[in-house]
């Protein structure tokens, strides 16, 4: 058992009681030698601590407020519970490793960090995840946040979602990048991806891939290739028709070798996915959804079983249609035989699509979600900064909580943070209060004691996300995809965004340091800026906008390889005319 201790000297020997006013001092008390995970998180939760206030660390003053972990089995799966002992103990209790973390987790967000230190939160109780798959998808690819970040934010950031409650982490080996599995680029994307797993599993958070039915190297031989026109999103040449002479056996080669490679990480999940990218036009693959995806998808899974025989199959239906789903309904008992769980999340703004097919799945189905948190009605992505529509996800959710077993929300970058928690906490409870949620967040991860006020600022955020476009600055900025969904709208009232922006103003101007320099505070000010700003200037950028742009690409770790769909909306002549955004 490890016990943690916070407060200020006590010259006497009179029962402790938990101090009611912030502390400064820090005592940490390890009675018995740790378990590396508990050590992890005994790391963390000081880390956090420092980060928040600078609060010092003692393992020899003798302090009122004791805060002790401990793992016991018996709250439930992964569940804590955090209760008041004698003289000004404090306990939290992990069912296990994760339920320690998670605990940990809820008292650094009920708790305050002011001006005079930290100040204990006062919530006591036991609390259990509903769902059992709580994951997150970082989409590592376009030379976005995951795919730029210096590695030590990218740990940070495993650590602060476990914090909240996520269970496991999945990654995407974009293949169609490299020429082959010794590229050097694939050397040290791997190295990029290793670091991102090895962080999960040191807190015992699980690890997953994400996998095209159908990808490949770029190098691979052009006569192996899909035929071109049943793709859906983004489509890539370098996908294969299974149906082709020994193209297959040449893609599980390939597998193979990724298989042996991230066995190391004793991945929980491998997902098989039919489209965006993926795909093939060929007769013989033709429904692709419930034909040839089937066939490579089954041949992944199988492959899968002898590399990694603890881990599990997903099988997504992203874009499937409805001949596909009707497909894949008929051959349901055997397909069952090889996957373990069906990913068949619907998305923001087409919820009447295929809706009602969580209800005529049977029983020995399994099925998750892969919510979008980045693109809903934004265009670049995270462009303006944080994107929060929190209610939204929440109506999503509502239509699917009682049939799903959790899912994988899909992230391009940081902007969606609010989002991601959102999705956290739905998952650990169905019926969560998601404005409590908010108010947790604002209190931890902001610095802001008086919730309300930042409170009001989400949501009106939230009611005025929409797209944006103004004439002539963004033409010409070449997407890999050619592709602009902002293009030509009309500039919208965004009802209160002046009044949101003065509370920010407010808000940041008594905020600590800590909180002020924070990135997620900075994206949250920076978008409350730009809606107020471009709807003075009738929906045209002016020059305080350019600076927030310029500020997010830093936040982002932009270079001159990101694509335009993950970063700020300038355009070349933007780029030479302000030397501070390169």
């Amino acid at each position: 058992m490890l016990v943690i201790t916070f407060g200020f000297p006590n010259c006497n020997n009179a029962k402790q009681s938990i101090p009611t006013e912030p502390v400064w001092a820090v005592q940490l008390i390890a009675n018995e030698k740790s378990f590396p995970v508990v050590e992890k998180i005994e790391q963390i939760f000081i880390k956090r601590l420092r980060e928040r206030g600078n609060i010092e660390v003692s393992k020899s003053k003798n302090l009122p407020l004791k805060i002790v972990f401990k793992i016991e089995e018996g709250v439930g799966k992964e569940g804590f519970s955090i209760t008041d002992g004698k003289n000004g103990e404090v306990t939290i209790t992990g069912n296990d490793e994760r339920g320690l973390l998670y605990g940990v987790g809820k008292l650094l967000r009920i708790s305050e960090y002011t001006s005079g230190g930290f100040k204990v939160g006062r919530w006591r109780g036991t609390s259990v995840p509903q769902k059992k798959i709580r994951g997150i998808y970082w989409a590592t690819h376009f030379y976005n946040y995951y795919q730029n970040a210096p590695i030590e934010e990218l740990e940070h950031y495993v650590e602060d979602l476990g914090l909240w409650g996520y269970n496991n982490i999945k990654v995407w080996y974009d293949m169609h990048h490299f020429t082959s599995f010794s590229d050097t680029v694939a050397v040290g994307f791997r190295e990029r991806i290793a670091a991102i797993m090895k962080a999960a599993r040191a807190i015992e958070m699980g690890v997953s891939f994400t996998m095209i039915a159908n990808e490949a190297y770029a190098n691979d031989p052009e006569c192996w290739r899909a035929v071109p026109g049943a793709g859906r999103g983004a489509v890539y040449p370098e996908d294969i028709c299974p149906n082709k002479p020994r193209a297959l056996a040449h893609a599980l080669k390939l597998r193979g070798e990724f298989f042996d490679w991230c066995r190391q990480f004793n991945p929980e999940y491998i997902t098989v996915w039919p489209y965006d990218p993926g795909g093939c036009a060929s007769a013989g693959c033709q429904p692709w959804g419930s034909n040839g995806f089937l066939k490579a998808a089954r041949a992944v899974a199988d492959l899968a079983g002898e590399k990694i025989p603890d881990t599990r199959i997903i099988l997504s239906t992203w874009m499937f249609d409805s001949t596909e789903w009707s497909g894949l309904q008929q051959q349901l008992p055997d397909v069952n035989k090889w996957m373990d769980m069906l990913m068949v999340e619907k998305i923001p703004g087409a919820e009447k699509k295929h809706k009602g097919f969580f209800t005529n799945l049977p029983d020995t189905v399994t099925a998750i979600g892969f919510p979008e948190i980045s693109m809903y009605n934004s265009f670049p992505w995270g462009g303006f900064g944080a994107n929060p529509f929190p209610h939204k996800l929440l109506q999503q959710w509502k239509e699917v909580k009682n049939l799903s077993a959790g899912g994988f929300p899909y992230s391009e970058g940081i902007f969606d943070d609010i989002n991601k928690i959102t999705y956290a906490q739905m998952y650990w409870d169905k019926n969560v209060d998601i404005d409590q949620v908010l108010k947790e967040y604002i209190r931890y991860e902001l610095g802001v004691a008086a919730t309300d006020s930042v409170l009001k600022v989400i949501h009106t955020l939230e009611q005025n996300h929409h797209l944006r476009w103004w004439p002539g600055k963004l033409e010409g900025i070449k997407l890999t995809l050619d592709w602009f969904p902002s293009k030509n709208v009309k500039p919208q009232e965004d009802p209160g965004a002046e009044d949101a922006f003065q509370i920010a103003e407010r808000t940041d101007a008594n905020m600590l340091p800590w909180a002020k320099e924070n990135w997620r505070w900075r994206i949250l000010y920076i978008r409350a800026m730009l809606d107020a700003e471009l709807k003075v200037n009738g929906g045209t950028p002016t020059s305080k906008c350019y600076q927030g742009f310029c500020e997010l690409l830093k936040l982002y770790h932009c270079d001159g390889k990101t694509d335009p769909v993950v970063k700020p909306p300038l355009s070349a002549s933007d780029y030479k005319s302000m030397p501070a955004c390169e």
